[in-house]
């Protein structure tokens, strides 16, 4: 054979060779409805010299990534969601160069979505489900092991159920045997719709649509409502003309207690689509920070710790002027019902809980020591005992 013919057969074993080993062995594809079996994950390469794995001033690629969290939010980039993840961001980010606590966003498909990212994605620390999430999947034969892989850390504020009808559609009841789109697949409106026409035991036509293509079937006929599950007032719905849409109704009703809060939509929410002097009833659905269970031995369990520690420590700079205002309606000790809390996220709740009484009784017992120095009985009315204890915090700062 030629040399040139030899050279041939060495550059083809070289661009061919190893791509067809690695085919051999890539990975198959996981179902998402396989169980969840997400392991702690080790780093996928070896450092080639210590050189290269230096950062500048002595930082380490180890030291880079254990601080870093990321969190699965959603396509709405003004959202309630998106917004409270930026505000993670901006206060807990620390470091030089963000090496001791660093929050990323990851823009997601939706909040049904987020929870196969959870459970199956590689790098994703954390991500924001609904609360009807569960009710959602009761049918599917995992739901119990799903449960047993995700925890929460916090339940956070609620969103409203937006449902946008064609003008001859009164009611719920009218969307019986009718076409309605439920958002995007992996959306939280893909939760919602399922699981609200499931409890009113309304036979609707569920169809998965994009919004923008869902308001032109609309207009058409093709289509009688489209579904958002998002904070009010949201910017895609205050966008919308009224020319032969509104916002459909949904009364609160005891199908909805275990699952739903009620909540309404005025004219100062969306001027486009409901009269000054109308009302439109809806329900909220809540929404949770939830995370992959890793055992507690495992660096991912250990860097989502941290983050916990730090986002509850410093919970309160949340409620100050300068972040969204939906944190002041956020208790971080809610409970979800049906879910389980991260164990280090419940720890923190305990600790602190038992601070706060030890505190308080602490504090009972300095007032009452305060008005036994004035000999000033306890049975004081309300207005003087609130003054009292104007006084009792002035001389504390003086004892102190």
């Amino acid at each position: 054979m030629s040399r040139m013919g030899l050279s041939v057969l060495a550059l083809c074993h070289l661009l061919f060779g190893s791509t067809m080993a690695q085919a051999q062995t890539a990975p198959q594809p996981q179902s998402a409805h396989q169980a969840p079996a997400r392991t702690s994950e080790q780093p996928t390469g070896r450092a080639q010299g210590q050189e290269n794995d230096n950062l500048l001033r002595g930082q380490t690629k180890v030291n880079a990534n254990a601080g870093t969290v990321t969190i699965m939010t959603n396509r709405t980039l003004g959202g309630a969601i998106m917004t409270a993840t930026l505000d993670l961001s901006t206060l807990l980010d620390d470091g030089e160069r963000f090496e001791k606590m660093r929050v990323l966003p990851v823009v997601a498909r939706g909040k049904m979505q987020n929870l196969w990212d959870i459970l199956y994605l590689s790098g994703i620390d954390l991500g924001f489900l609904q609360t009807d999430t569960l009710e959602f999947l009761s049918d599917d034969p995992q739901i119990n092991l799903i449960k047993e892989k995700i925890r929460y850390i916090a339940v956070m504020f609620p969103e409203e159920i937006h449902i946008l009808a064609r003008s001859d559609i009164n009611s719920l009841q009218d969307l019986a045997g009718k076409k309605v789109s439920i958002n995007a697949k992996g959306t939280g409106s893909a939760v919602t719709g399922p699981v609200i026409f499931r409890r009113l035991k309304i036979d609707a036509q569920l169809e998965y649509e994009d919004a923008n293509r869902a308001i032109e079937r609309m207009r058409s006929g093709d289509l009688a409502a489209h579904i958002y599950s998002l904070a009010k007032p949201a910017a895609p719905v205050a966008q919308i003309k009224a020319e032969g849409l509104h916002l459909l109704s949904i009364p609160f009703s005891e199908e909805f207690l275990d699952l739903y809060a009620p909540s309404e939509f005025t004219n100062k929410d969306y001027p486009n689509l409901i009269p000054a002097d109308q009302r439109v009833e809806t329900l909220a659905v809540g929404n949770l920070l939830a995370v992959f269970n890793w055992p507690e031995n495992s660096e991912r369990y250990r860097k989502v710790a941290r983050f916990v520690d730090a986002f509850f420590t410093r919970f309160p700079e949340l409620q100050k002027p300068g972040f969204q205002p939906g944190w002041k309606g956020v208790n971080l000790a809610a409970v979800a019902p049906g879910w389980t809390r991260f164990k280090p996220a419940q720890e923190w709740l305990d600790k602190h809980t038992q601070q706060q009484s030890s505190d308080a009784a602490e504090l009972r017992e300095r007032f009452n020591t305060f008005l036994a120095e004035r000999k000033t009985t306890s049975s004081v009315d309300s207005s003087s005992r609130s003054e009292l204890f104007q006084q009792f915090l002035d001389w504390q700062r003086k004892q102190q």
